[in-house]
């Protein structure tokens, strides 16, 4: 496969790949309201908020994430690449839903200041995310949504560990089975874009890894809420990588391919990045009594 194929062949090779996993999701999937987990006269007795910070800030996190996605529009230039724009708009529609709910949920159970959280969802809007998707880099956006919604996923799994709430449970299990058949979209697309063009998707994979952040960077706040998210075992480097990178490079046979041509290099640099990952989770380990006291109480504020 010529090495410099451009992102629209990729995308119209991959047409019968979207429109079976397409047709799969919306066989599987389903359709839920925030209402029917959340009703906001279950908390009406209670005063504070029982959630601990670390919930806290992984639900807030999460959530400017997902509320400041862009819909993605149907552009004209994708009117022959089939199911696509469809997937775009179903995905974006889902994730606005899991928004919503978290949002009905965090000023339910008086976690936030809803006056505070309206302010900070502007400021994401205005600063905006970088969101390539429809753009020239198509097959590293695709890396790149996979990790990012595993790494959703896998926060939402364990922060409903931390809120000690049978409605945290129902509503964060609902929002990470929505996220695991998203999963399976994105990790099933690249799984045939490595049989189309095999060197130019191990390229991406390997550029996304080894670049990675975790979704939500630039958002105001990220440093106190990461600490947060690492120091309670939300998610941290040794997560990210038995959870989220070593399951999905196993699923996409990574290291046992032999059709990568020049990629072949690509795919030696990223098991070298590995191993420096899996070196640094452990020294993370060993070095973390709770996250050295929170950051030395985030340098002493």
């Amino acid at each position: 496969m010529n090495s410099n194929i451009g992102q629209f062949t990729v995308l119209r090779q991959l047409r019968p790949t979207i429109e079976e996993n397409l047709a799969r999701h919306r066989a599987e999937s389903v359709h839920w309201r925030p209402a029917d987990v959340i009703r906001a006269e279950m908390y009406w007795g209670s005063r504070t908020s029982t959630l601990t910070e670390a919930a806290k800030a992984a639900l807030v996190t999460n959530l400017l994430v997902e509320q400041n996605i862009p819909l993605y529009r149907r552009d004209a230039s994708l009117a022959d690449v089939g199911a696509w724009p469809a997937w775009l708009t179903d995905w974006s529609s889902e994730r606005t839903r899991h928004a919503e709910a978290v949002t009905e949920y965090l000023v339910a159970t008086r976690s936030v200041d809803p006056i505070a959280l309206g302010r900070a969802r502007a400021q994401c809007m205005t600063v905006g995310f970088d969101s390539p998707i429809n753009g020239a880099h198509l097959l590293r956006s695709l890396v790149q949504v996979a990790l990012d919604v595993s790494v959703s996923s896998v926060c939402h799994r364990n922060t409903a560990d931390q809120c000690h709430d049978p409605v945290a449970d129902r509503l964060l299990g609902r929002i990470v089975a929505d996220q695991e058949l998203h999963i399976r979209f994105f990790a099933n697309l690249i799984s045939a874009a490595l049989d189309v063009a095999p060197g130019p998707t191990v390229t991406a994979i390997t550029e996304v890894v080894m670049n990675f952040q975790l979704p939500g960077t630039n958002l105001p706040g990220f440093a106190r809420s990461a600490l947060l998210i690492e120091r309670d075992g939300i998610f941290d480097l040794a997560r990210h990588l038995d959870e989220v990178l070593r399951p999905m490079l196993a699923q996409w046979r990574i290291f046992e391919r032999t059709d990568l041509a020049s990629g072949a290099r690509r795919r030696d640099q990223l098991a070298d990045y590995l191993d420096h990952l899996d070196a640094q989770a452990a020294a993370a380990e060993r070095n973390n009594p709770r996250i050295r006291e929170y950051g030395n109480a985030l340098r002493a504020s």
